[in-house]
């Protein structure tokens, strides 16, 4: 005798709640296997498996409510430290952030930090390019030389320290040479006092004072160049003003005189420009004497000039 349709439809329903039932871990079973990846996973971080120590640790972390407080805080130190160590710093950045918030107090924090620290200018990029990351590493470290005066990690923090700011030195003057090569003077003295502002202690200051000098004294001709700019603007706007070829003339007088405004910043920086040249050369002199970088200067400051790089040459 056959099923009908309704006790056919009641029995296939009560398999799929005995299967759902039976496939459902229990609260014991899901207590041994987090206690099960945590231990295998720790066992692979000593025993050098880094990558291994990492995916049970992360299978661990996924049954973190049968860990103990202990457990848990080991669990994450560990981890990050297996991404760490396995290469993967941006996710170890991540977990070691968060172990440093979750514990401050830690007593293992000092190392947290420098590994953090590490981590950070592992992924900064070459001089070249932005160096968030390096500025994040710097900022770091000397944090932790505020906080932890007397670590054990102190010399190789301020090693670490030291390597951020070559790398961030560097960067700028790579900029400031950038800007310099290809004309824009004004920007390239910005950037070169920024470095002698910054990194008295740290820089060629020969050199970069030389550099800085150098295109103070050529701002005037940059500034020419933008004058002329806002000039052209101003004297095509004045043209249409009077030909009555603009839709609101007092909006266009308005314009009128920011472009004047505009030139007359661009004067302003240009006399500024000289007058700083002119202090600097002589703490140039001063401490490095008469040298040819020095006479050099001078026949930029009699010329108003210097010869164009090959750059500003095929512009």
């Amino acid at each position: 005798m056959g099923f009908t349709k309704r006790e056919l439809l009641l029995l296939v329903g009560g398999l799929s709640l005995f299967i759902t039932a039976c496939g459902k871990p229990t609260p014991e079973q899901k207590a041994r296997e987090a206690q099960k990846n945590y231990a295998k996973g720790m066992q692979l971080y000593r025993s050098g498996d880094y990558g291994g120590a990492a995916e049970y640790l992360r299978q661990a972390e996924a049954g973190m409510a049968y860990l103990s407080p202990e457990q848990i805080r080991e669990l994450k130190y560990k981890l990050a430290l297996a991404l760490y160590k396995e290469g993967k710093y941006e996710d170890a950045i991540l977990e070691l952030e968060d172990y440093i918030d979750s514990y401050p107090t830690a007593p293992n924090i000092e190392e947290a930090y420098f590994y953090l620290i590490n981590a950070y200018l592992k992924i900064s990029p070459d001089p070249w390019r932005d160096q968030t990351y390096t500025e994040k590493a710097l900022q770091l470290a000397q944090e932790f030389v505020q906080r932890f005066p007397n670590s054990r990690y102190l010399p190789q923090v301020e090693e670490l320290i030291d390597e951020a700011k070559r790398k961030l030195i560097k960067h700028y003057y790579l900029i400031a040479k950038f800007y310099e090569d290809y004309g824009y003077y004004y920007p390239a003295a910005v950037r070169f006092e920024y470095l002698l502002l910054t990194y008295p202690n740290d820089i060629d200051t020969q050199d970069v004072l030389f550099h800085y000098i150098k295109n103070l004294l050529l701002v005037p001709s940059y500034a020419e160049k933008k004058i002329a700019y806002w000039r052209e603007k101003y004297d095509q706007l004045q043209k249409e003003i009077e030909e009555k070829k603009v839709p609101d003339t007092e909006a266009a007088k308005k314009r009128l005189q920011f472009y004047k405004g505009q030139m007359e910043r661009w004067k302003k920086i240009s006399r500024e420009a000289l007058k700083r040249a002119q202090e600097n050369l002589k703490i140039y002199k001063e401490r490095f004497g008469e040298n040819r970088n020095y006479k050099l200067l001078l026949k930029i400051k009699r010329e108003g000039k210097v010869e164009q790089s090959w750059i500003e040459r095929i512009l």
